[in-house]
């Protein structure tokens, strides 16, 4: 008797498995790359940061960071900068010598919190996502974030963001399923 020929995956679940492996090798890889040089980094992402939080600039939002700096660490790329708010915009820089607040994760949790897949005090309070330093800053810089109007984004950004997000809940998930 023949035996029957296995169906092949199919493509989602093949799609899935990608993202699944991309979602994890990727922080690794990119942490390896050669960096452009900070210059052009700093004058890239204040361009995008200006036009991303124009509103909440407006609002005041960012005020909380006049004089102040904020350390952002994402550990699994290995990347580190800081942010303050000056003049009226917000303003980067690669070497500071004392943050006033630092917050750091992996990658994958600053892409659940930008998607708004997780709460960001549940990302907090699980440590995935952490704060160390001023305390008032760091709820005052979270209440900012939390503000973010994301429809205000352009369209095919959100989608970006929800789309990779999708493959990290997915790979959390199985992860997860796997460990039972």
């Amino acid at each position: 008797m023949k035996k029957p020929i296995p169906m092949p995956p199919t493509p989602t679940i093949v799609a899935q498995k990608v993202a699944q492996k991309l979602s994890n090798d990727l922080p690794k890889i990119i942490k390896h790359l050669p960096k452009p040089p900070f210059v052009l980094q700093k004058k890239i992402a204040e361009k995008i940061l200006k036009s991303l939080m124009a509103e909440q600039i407006e609002m005041g939002d960012f005020d909380c960071l006049e004089g102040k700096w904020v350390n952002i660490v994402v550990n699994d790329m290995g990347l580190s900068f800081f942010l303050t708010f000056h003049e009226e915009k917000l303003q980067l820089s690669n070497q500071i010598s004392n943050a006033d607040v630092v917050f750091s994760g992996n990658s994958k949790e600053f892409i659940l919190l930008a998607s708004r897949s997780e709460d960001p005090d549940t990302l907090f309070f699980q440590r995935r996502l952490m704060i160390e330093g001023d305390t008032e800053l760091a709820l005052a810089v979270k209440n900012s974030i939390d503000g973010i109007d994301f429809d205000n984004w352009p369209g095919w950004l959100n989608q970006i963001i929800q789309k990779v997000a999708s493959f990290v809940e997915y790979e959390d998930k199985t992860t997860a399923t796997e460990l039972h």
